[in-house]
């Protein structure tokens, strides 16, 4: 939540993504939370704070709290793909490489600092590769065939400058 009330921008975006995604699958909000209910265990607390309502608010930014679990078992709910959970995950402004309760693996830190390296050092490769197109557009195999050219790149501009 923001210092004056209002949800985060973050909060905003995925609640649209998620509205998204779910209208894109045909479901109704009632459906959504049926599936999102089979993901959380009875016991949990936010369990008898997820209703219809509480979709509506989070898919209209007004939802101020969301936190990596529950945003986890609505990516299961939604059936995502994994390009559509890390786009949730980067729009809620959440760790693609962790997990709700999990500390940091070495390779998450590794792959943490690769990918900040790519982003800072080797956006314009990435952004050329990708052109026009919508990331949501690109199979998985595309997305990591410029992801392997970008770093291809930086590994020649690192050669270079040594």
């Amino acid at each position: 939540m923001a210092a004056d009330g209002t949800p985060e921008p973050a909060i905003r975006r995925c609640g649209a993504a998620i509205a998204r995604l779910r209208t894109l699958r045909g479901w109704s909000r009632a459906k959504l939370i049926a599936q999102l209910y089979n993901q959380i265990d009875p016991s949990d607390p936010v369990y008898d704070r997820i209703s219809v309502a509480w979709l509506a608010r989070l898919e209209q930014g007004r939802i101020v709290k969301l936190t990596r679990a529950l945003l986890d078992a609505l990516c299961r709910a939604l059936e995502c793909t994994p390009h559509e959970q890390a786009a949730l995950l980067l729009l809620a402004d959440r760790n693609v490489l962790g997990c709700a309760g999990c500390a940091p693996t070495a390779a998450a830190h590794v792959l943490a600092y690769a990918a900040a390296r790519l982003h800072n050092q080797a956006h314009t490769t990435i952004t050329e590769l990708i052109g026009s197109r919508s990331p949501d557009a690109l199979g998985d195999r595309e997305l990591l065939e410029i992801v392997a050219a970008s770093l291809q790149e930086l590994l020649k501009q690192r050669r270079d400058s040594i």
